[in-house]
């Protein structure tokens, strides 16, 4: 064997490599430091395009560039810096005319939502903020402020880097063109000092407007000499006192629009206009009362149960647990489903999910139910469909209980979660939703039982819609806390907010928590609905 004498080792190659990290290692921070700096300045960009606000001026600089908008904010772009292989950040406009961040062509998520570039119903704008890992050298995202942290599995190689801003062009004189990594552009018109100024605030997005409703608007104005209108069919748009009002048609209106524009050109002393855009929509509002003097649907029959169904009422079980529409009429399941549709009104309809190979409330479904009471000595799951409180929301009767959860355990046999979708096969924009807890589930988390723990200061129980659009692809999760700590418990009916999701065609529900006896979830998986409202 011939060993090598160390003192004639060549090892220069091997420092050259190494120089050559350290090199590239140094250049991560400022790379992180560019991407963040130019996340700010796309998102100025995005909201002087909804403000309609101009740009003043455009200097080139060693790094790239500096934006004054009319507003007096600054932005500054930089150049692509060596030594990061940078995630595409990108911005879309959605359905509802707001954009969204994107990372890599898909919609940045955070909490199961879309995260918006701009504040929208007085929440603050999400900035998303990235950085490189030092141990594993991945490039990763937070949208909470930096408190959470997300690898996008992107490494920072070391290799040259790219600004989110692939070109600033200045060529036009009435526009500069951002043209981003990604292909997308925008542009932002220029000041002109002849040009009048009609700044509607907060009207960013499509401004969904109930019919027969109206909506005011502050307006910022000058120079202006003279204004005209446009608008859709049916609706009416007036201007004065710098408040500018929309007033969306009438539901007898059969003919109107739905949907468009309202358009204001607005003239200066010179002649120079602008035309502000503003996005409407209006909608009819259907509810769901589970009363039955609202019941529309026709007549069907529960074959298994021989029980004939003409309204809402008809659906109530006999018995909580056990009863012959829930559980059949052995007690042990059925081969059909309980079942119910809000045909000719919401058109939300329920089938109870399969389980085992059958069909059982055991394994998950909504039950309508009427059964209501405070006394939690009857906590347990022989109650199962009993309301905590008087009655349904509002006082009504009747309401809905939901059972049933995934949680990922190995002993949690749950095939399919209940559902609502809509009937009729189309999509629609579920808008809200009242929520209760029974009195099964408040029993559980004020005192426990012989299965789960009561709710500590550090315990939740949270409920999760996700809804998806016809072709069932996933469009979107919101949540819903019916307890977070033993003093944060739902006790009166509260507004759950699902328009977030947007159109659907069906909305899954689940309840998960922090509470596990070693068999997964431990809390009851039941929660009280009623009242759900539609956009048509």
């Amino acid at each position: 064997m011939v060993i090598p004498s160390a003192c004639s080792y060549d090892d220069s190659d091997l420092w050259e490599t190494v120089n050559g990290i350290e090199d590239r290692v140094e250049n991560l921070e400022p790379a992180s430091t560019q991407m963040n700096s130019d996340i700010k300045a796309l998102q100025t960009i995005i909201k002087a395009l909804q403000d309609n606000v101009t740009i003043t001026s455009v200097t080139r600089t060693a790094n790239g560039y500096t934006i004054v908008f009319s507003d007096g904010i600054e932005a500054t772009i930089t150049n692509g810096i060596d030594g990061a292989s940078a995630p595409e950040l990108s911005v879309r406009k959605a359905d509802d005319n707001l954009y969204y961040w994107t990372i890599g062509g898909e919609w940045l998520i955070a909490d199961g939502e879309k995260v918006c570039i701009t504040a929208v119903d007085g929440s603050d704008a999400v900035t998303p903020q990235v950085r490189i890992n030092p141990t594993t050298r991945e490039w990763e995202i937070s949208t909470d402020g930096g408190v959470v942290w997300t690898s996008t599995g992107i490494s920072a190689k070391g290799e040259k880097g790219e600004s989110i801003f692939a070109d600033v062009d200045t060529s036009d004189s009435d526009y500069v063109v951002f043209i981003l990594t990604d292909g997308t552009e925008f542009r932002v018109p220029r000041y002109n000092v002849s040009a009048p100024l009609f700044v509607v605030q907060e009207a960013d997005g499509t401004q969904v407007i109930h019919c027969g409703e109206s909506k005011s608007y502050m307006v910022e104005t000058a120079d202006i000499a003279f204004y005209t209108i446009s608008k859709p069919d049916g609706w009416r748009a007036s201007f004065t006192d710098n408040t500018l009002t929309i007033t969306a048609p009438s539901e007898a209106n059969t003919f109107a629009e739905q949907e468009g524009s309202v358009d204001i050109t607005a003239v200066s002393a010179t002649g120079t206009s602008i035309i502000v855009r503003i996005f409407v929509a209006t909608y009819e509002r259907r509810i769901l009362t589970f009363e039955d003097a609202d019941a529309k649907f026709p007549a069907y029959t529960l074959e298994y149960c021989a029980k004939t169904i003409t309204n809402w009422s008809d659906l109530i079980d006999s018995k909580q647990y056990g009863g012959p529409m829930l559980y059949g009429e052995s007690g042990y399941g059925m081969d059909e489903p309980y079942t119910w549709w809000d045909k000719g009104n919401t058109e939300l309809k329920h089938t109870m999910p399969t389980g085992y190979g059958m069909y059982c409330y055991w394994s998950g479904g909504h039950a309508i139910s009427n059964y209501a009471g405070t006394d939690l000595t009857q906590g347990d799951y022989t109650h199962q469909l009993m309301v905590y409180g008087a009655s349904g929301h509002n006082g009504s009767a009747n309401f809905a209980v939901h059972f049933g959860y995934m949680d990922g355990s190995s002993y949690n046999m749950t095939e399919e979660l209940p559902a609502l979708e809509f009937g009729d096969g189309s999509e629609h924009v579920v808008e809200s939703i009242w929520i209760m807890n029974t009195v099964y589930a408040m029993n559980c988390y004020i005192s426990g039982n012989g299965l789960t723990a009561k709710i500590g200061p550090d315990d939740w129980v949270k409920l999760v819609a996700t809804g998806y659009d016809a072709a069932g692809k996933k469009v979107g999760e919101t949540t819903f806390y019916t307890c977070d700590g033993p003093d944060n418990i739902v006790r009166d009916w509260t507004k759950w907010e699902l328009s977030s999701l947007g159109k659907v065609a069906k909305i899954e529900f689940n309840v998960t928590g922090s509470s596990d006896n070693g068999y997964g979830f431990s809390q009851p998986a039941y929660f009280a609905y009623d009242d759900v409202t539609v956009l048509f």
